[in-house]
């Protein structure tokens, strides 16, 4: 393999698959369409179910009158000497423009498994399971799991748990079982939950936000991206590990955070059957039903930390901080399930009066903000095509301070250290590939000042 010769230099190959699965050719025996491509985008995100792409044609040779908008398409990328082969499935042609004999338009593309789903349903009860394994099931009815050809599946073990489907698309019913499940083989009373679906170049995943965080923190040999001057001689070695751009998309915003429930609030359990056994927060001596009340300082003890022994990015001695943190102003509905009267921890048959109200509705919560709490500290950087990276990863960013101390640079301490991918998207364009990186961080090594 030839050794590349700058940073971000990629190969492209882009082929169309017949319904076999075989690369079409055409008359002259060409089948490699990449002269037609003049740029091409590809996204993963812990908060997609599926990758999905967009890619660009610039076509004076009649190619769209070949099209009629369902193709499979097979894209071969090559980077930092890393092959991806994605298998997309066109859905819509968009933006189309012609110019005399020219035309230009988009091929928005996703993952066949995406397709599937919006024409298959699930019904029916499932019996009491392993989410992962639930998860499984449902996700073998729209793509093929581990075999020859197949995508991978990662799955973390969470809770047993039985419910019923009713005519679900199967990643509905998916987010249904994420919203529900709680890892498993945990001692706390108030067990970890906050799982995720999605799919990367590896395979699918189904993990809670916590494993990821774990796995990103102790993950060996992370890539270490630094924001600093390009190399004169562009040495692919270092320059391949510069951020060309850096933004912070969301710094700070007290009154959002304080609105959207962010640092604390309350969650409404409704029983359809008997309003008498929801959870409503009030103390009311008439209402038996305890304040369903969450908070982010005492909740924040429970997850698993990006930095070790890391501590909440905001200052919990200030007072107005905590007035605002003491402060709740946002509500949570939950409909209560049909199957609370399970007792705890077991796969018993139902019994009565044994109701884990409060449970279901921590799990909620912590959901909620598990989410937010991975959000409180957000990078947006652009660096040259890496494919190695997925959604899910850690990597480490550095990131110098604006002054310098003894003629000494110091990293920045909020915005330096290890943190999340959330979501990755390759920019393919002539021969060259960028790649932007949605950080995520929950914690910092020191507290505020």
């Amino acid at each position: 393999m030839a050794q590349q010769q700058k940073s971000g230099q990629t190969s492209l190959k882009a082929f169309i698959l017949d319904s076999d699965g075989q690369i079409r050719k055409g008359k002259d025996g060409s089948s490699n369409l990449v002269e037609l491509v003049s740029s091409l985008k590809i996204t993963e995100s812990i908060s997609s179910p599926t990758i999905h792409a967009e890619m660009s044609i610039f076509d004076a040779t009649d190619f769209i009158n070949t099209l009629i908008g369902n193709e499979f398409w097979r894209l071969d990328l090559e980077a930092q000497g890393v092959q991806i082969s994605y298998i997309f499935q066109c859905y819509e042609i968009t933006a189309r423009v012609k110019s005399e004999k020219k035309e230009a338009y988009v091929l928005k593309l996703v993952s066949p498994a995406f397709v599937n789903n919006e024409i298959t349903n699930v019904f029916g009860a499932f019996e009491s399971n392993d989410a992962s394994t639930h998860v499984k099931k449902i996700l073998e009815k729209v793509t093929n799991l581990n075999s020859k050809n197949g995508k991978k599946f990662f799955g973390e073990a969470g809770n047993k748990l039985r419910f019923t489907s009713p005519n679900w698309r199967p990643f509905d019913a998916i987010n249904f079982i994420a919203s529900k499940a709680t890892r498993s083989g945990g001692t706390s009373d108030n067990p970890q939950g906050a799982y995720v679906f999605f799919e990367t170049s590896m395979g699918y995943h189904f993990k809670t936000l916590d494993k990821l965080v774990e796995d990103a923190r102790d993950q060996d040999n992370k890539f270490v991206y630094v924001y600093g001057q390009k190399s004169t001689d562009d040495n692919p070695v270092r320059n391949n590990f510069l951020i060309t751009s850096l933004t912070f998309p969301n710094s700070f915003n007290s009154i959002k955070n304080l609105r959207q429930g962010t640092w604390s609030g309350y969650v409404i359990g409704l029983d359809p059957s008997t309003f008498g056994e929801s959870v409503l927060p009030t103390k009311n001596p008439k209402v038996t039903a305890q304040t369903a009340y969450y908070t982010i300082e005492n909740t924040f003890k429970r997850m698993s930390k990006l930095e070790k022994g890391g501590k909440l990015p905001i200052d919990l001695k200030d007072p107005e901080i905590k007035k605002l943190i003491n402060n709740p102003k946002r509500v949570h509905y939950r409909a209560l399930p049909t199957h609370l009267w399970d007792a705890a921890g077991t796969d018993s048959k139902a019994k009565p009066k044994s109701r884990n109200l409060n449970s279901y509705l921590d799990t909620a919560a912590y959901n909620f903000l598990r989410k937010k709490a991975l959000e409180a500290i957000q990078l947006q950087i652009t660096v040259p095509g890496n494919m190695k990276i997925n959604a899910g990863d850690g990597i480490k960013v550095e990131i110098p301070r604006m002054q310098v101390k003894r003629k000494k640079a110091e990293l920045d301490k909020v915005y330096s250290g290890t943190y999340l991918v959330g979501g990755i998207e390759h920019y393919y364009r002539v021969s060259e590939m960028k790649s932007t990186l949605h950080l995520l961080k929950d914690s910092i090594k020191v507290a505020p000042k």
